[in-house]
């Protein structure tokens, strides 16, 4: 037990905090032309997200278009399938995307208008309306 307290394990670097979101983005490589991906966490080193089509590659180099309308380089670090992690060439602000979304949120929902309309109400003219029945 004594050699188990003795041992000493490597320091593992601290995880940036990820935002856990659904969120629509674009992203091109040199390989791959303008594509929708949905992006699943962000912080402010990288993101994890995944794409309908063909997944980048890792290594590869893209250019990403974030929800508030930024455009960042970044590197490919994994890809398993459809879904795949990259890292920002330099941190965004992660705050600012937030408050940016919210408020893009907030002038959607004061542009936004309902309009409520009456039950169609369907008249005939038969004689005897006993016989008909609801569907």
């Amino acid at each position: 037990m004594e050699l188990a307290l003795m041992h000493h394990f490597p320091a593992h670097p601290q995880r940036d905090v990820r935002e856990r979101r659904l969120l629509r983005g674009h992203m091109q490589t040199e390989r791959l032309p303008l594509f929708d991906i949905l992006i699943r966490n962000i912080s402010e080193h990288g993101l994890c997200a995944s794409c309908r089509d063909l997944p980048p590659v890792p290594g590869e180099m893209a250019e990403i278009q974030l929800p508030d309308n930024r455009t960042v380089t970044a590197t490919v670090r994994w890809v398993n399938e459809q879904v795949f992690g990259v890292a920002f060439d330099t941190p965004i602000s992660l705050a600012l995307m937030l408050q940016t979304l919210q408020r893009l949120r907030e002038l959607a929902e004061r542009n936004a208008s309902w309009e409520v309309k009456s039950k169609h109400r369907v008249n005939t003219n038969h004689r005897n309306q006993g016989i008909l029945r609801r569907v």
